[in-house]
């Protein structure tokens, strides 16, 4: 119960429900005619009363989820902008990688080859020295290589698995591995 006076919603439907109860039990009771009429007018005028008192709090409902809706837009469109900067700022750091990359395997080799002594290259500030190493391994022919090689990676199609598993539920039985229960949604309009 709400502690400003106010019956919360799940209050008022409980009154309803206790109201439209009481309706039933006087169609059952020993009243008179007069009575009885007397007693579901004043139950009915309650029934109103609680309708339009939840109404109202639908109402609040509403628009608080209008609100609601409005500040996940403005969340979203905070996250875009935000997604675009991300973006930008990556492409700026792969600039700097690459002239990066430029620099030490390019330009910088290229200097020590012609300008150094026997693989090496003084600067006032540094010593470069020229080595060979392996590179990037790369595939050509997938097919050629080894099982003990590939890794397999399984997924699960829920999306296409999704209708399969209702209508079995909705034959009383399942498929094993999934679980799916109904829900309740509201629908606006």
């Amino acid at each position: 119960m709400a502690t400003n006076g106010k019956l919360s919603s799940r209050d008022l439907i409980g009154s309803l429900i206790e109201s439209e109860l009481e309706l039933d039990l006087i169609s059952c009771s020993d009243m008179t005619e007069d009575e009885r009429k007397n007693q579901i007018a004043a139950i009915e005028q309650g029934v109103k009363e609680i309708k339009k008192e939840l109404s109202n709090k639908v109402s609040g409902i509403d628009y608080f989820m209008l609100e609601l809706n409005k500040k996940d837009n403005i969340i979203d469109a905070e996250i875009d902008t935000l997604m675009k900067e991300v973006k930008r700022l990556r492409t700026r750091k792969k600039a700097i990688k690459k002239t990066e990359d430029y620099m030490n395997k390019e330009l910088l080799p290229m200097i020590v080859e012609t300008a150094g002594e026997n693989g090496v290259f003084n600067t006032n500030t540094t010593r470069y020295k020229l080595y060979e190493t392996w590179g990037k391994l790369e595939v050509i022919d997938e097919d050629a290589i080894q099982d003990k090689y590939k890794r397999y990676k399984v997924e699960i199609d829920k999306k296409n698995a999704r209708k399969d598993v209702i209508d079995a539920a909705e034959n009383g039985m399942g498929i094993s591995g999934f679980k799916i229960e109904k829900t309740k949604r509201i629908r606006r309009s």
